[in-house]
């Protein structure tokens, strides 16, 4: 009986170190499906993501790739393209609630603001759909069913060297400029954690904010007046409210 009870614990040991090495060969894959899923539930568009590279005894992590796609009715090919994502986890949280994420780093992100038929934009209508996600504060992305919902904290968050293209149908209309840089720091840090859905709309709303005020050093200053000017009826006049005056 003895023998037998040892070959069963032995078993176990060894079911339990199979499942482990299972889901540490397939970490980076799990964590790529993650992001794509939950991002395209809540920005309400196409995420992709090329490739993640995670190492949990380093506490390291590389995301390349991650490009999010455009609302239907846009031409460009993304919205967004962010280049090499490096991030520093804190270990210690990874089984814990909030996990907290030291540093995050998004290098090089390529922002293509369109202008649509209508006055509006890809990145306005983006927008809308992650505030539409995080209304009242939840995050449907993570149903009650599936356990506790996981909280982030993040202490910085990094976004340097980027650029923004403006896209419009307008003959003469178009440009490109540089994006200011953008740190964020202490997301979901007082309120014990932030939900997936509102890290997004934190960082989607910094990014626009920098987009449009890039948008305005590109040499076109009156680009509402031009547009006006081009499309008829009040379209023109509603996409210089964009920019300003």
């Amino acid at each position: 009986m003895r023998k037998i009870i040892l070959i069963a614990v032995a078993l176990v040991v060894v079911a339990i170190g199979a499942g482990v090495a299972f889901l540490a060969s397939n970490l980076d894959s799990i964590v790529k499906k993650v992001i794509e899923t939950v991002g395209t539930e809540t920005a309400g568009v196409k995420v992709s993501v090329g490739d993640v590279k995670i190492s949990l005894s380093e506490g390291k992590a590389t995301i390349a790739g991650l490009t999010v796609a455009n609302p239907a009715g846009f031409a460009s090919a993304h919205a967004f393209k962010l280049g090499a994502i490096s991030v520093a986890l804190d270990t210690g949280s990874l089984t814990a609630n909030p996990i907290v994420i030291k540093d995050i780093s998004v290098a090089a992100p390529e922002v293509t603001y369109e202008l649509g038929a209508n006055g509006g934009s890809n990145i306005d209508a983006i927008q809308k759909n992650v505030a539409a996600k995080t209304a009242g504060g939840g995050d449907k992305s993570a149903p009650a069913a599936k356990g506790e919902e996981k909280k982030l904290v993040i202490d910085r968050l990094a976004i340097s060297k980027g650029s923004v293209t403006l896209a419009t149908a307008i003959p003469g209309v178009k440009g490109s400029a540089t994006l200011a840089d953008i740190v964020l720091t202490g997301i979901g840090r007082k309120s014990g954690g932030a939900s997936a859905s509102e890290v997004a709309k934190q960082v989607l709303d910094a990014l626009t904010k920098s987009a449009l005020n890039a948008t305005k050093s590109m040499g076109i200053g009156n680009v509402g007046e031009t547009l006006k000017g081009a499309v008829p009826g009040d379209v023109g006049g509603s996409v210089k409210g964009l920019f300003g005056k």
